[in-house]
């Protein structure tokens, strides 16, 4: 087995008996392309496939992304998600593509990237690492562990037709406990910044396609939480609720 074969197989481990008791030292030299294909070996020795793409904006300024299992995705309301390996909670705005959306379109005219959006709607993406210290993983450690993404809840019956998250609190609970209260603000500066990103610089493996679901980034940072409860997230008035067990 050699190094990226072994790497793989070591997440791939780490997913299927929920641990997260992976050295990440290793996963930190590795390059971009080595990231993607230990991420998708992954994914696919699992036998998973995306429900929607989580998109990053790397330290070099390009667009990155990382598959949300099909396993891990659920509607608001009924959905239930298992406790182990989760670190904490992002409430997001995500979108819709109404239209396929290539490279080639994007760098040519960012119109074309606003235009073949259908609809925003707001999630909670469940974060989630199989490494014992995801801060020693790098950003292309991080990529290959799929963006530290664990499972997404998001509520499909509200659709708004912008992304403006100005003058909007950001509020969770967990357990029957407020977690957070604050102005909502972006991680990545606006909601489309990462999405726009990876746009013009995207892998042939997670095409812009009509129908396609991303999500683009938290608006309150990484709450963390241990334990299992009920899970309440809102955005105005929007409201995104599960369980974890």
């Amino acid at each position: 087995m050699n190094l990226e074969n072994d790497l793989a197989h070591r997440l791939v481990e780490a997913h299927r008996a929920g641990r997260h008791d992976v050295d990440a030292a290793p996963y930190a030299e590795l390059d971009r392309d080595t990231a993607y294909r230990i991420q998708r070996a992954t994914m696919a020795d699992l036998g998973q496939t995306p429900a929607l793409y989580k998109t990053l904006v790397a330290p070099d300024g390009l667009g990155t992304v990382a598959p949300i299992y099909q396993s891990g995705f659920g509607k608001s309301g009924s959905f239930r998600l298992s406790s182990p390996n989760i670190t904490g909670l992002e409430l997001e705005v995500g979108l819709v593509l109404a239209n396929d959306l290539t490279a080639a379109a994007a760098n040519r005219d960012e119109i074309d990237i606003i235009e073949a959006i259908d609809y925003y709607f707001v999630g909670i993406e469940v974060c989630g690492t199989r490494y014992v210290d995801r801060t020693i993983a790098g950003p292309n450690g991080g990529l290959a562990d799929n963006a530290s993404a664990l499972g997404y809840v998001m509520d499909p019956t509200h659709r708004d037709p912008g992304a403006d998250i100005e003058n909007y609190d950001v509020e969770l609970e967990f357990a029957g406990q407020k977690i957070w209260s604050a102005p909502a603000k972006h991680s990545f500066g606006t909601v489309l910044k990462s999405f726009i990103a990876y746009a013009k610089n995207q892998h042939p493996a997670y095409p812009l396609k009509a129908g396609t679901i991303v999500t683009t980034g938290s608006l309150c940072g990484l709450v963390p939480i241990a334990g299992t409860g009920h899970v309440v997230g809102r955005l105005g008035s929007h409201t995104v609720e599960f369980d974890i067990v």
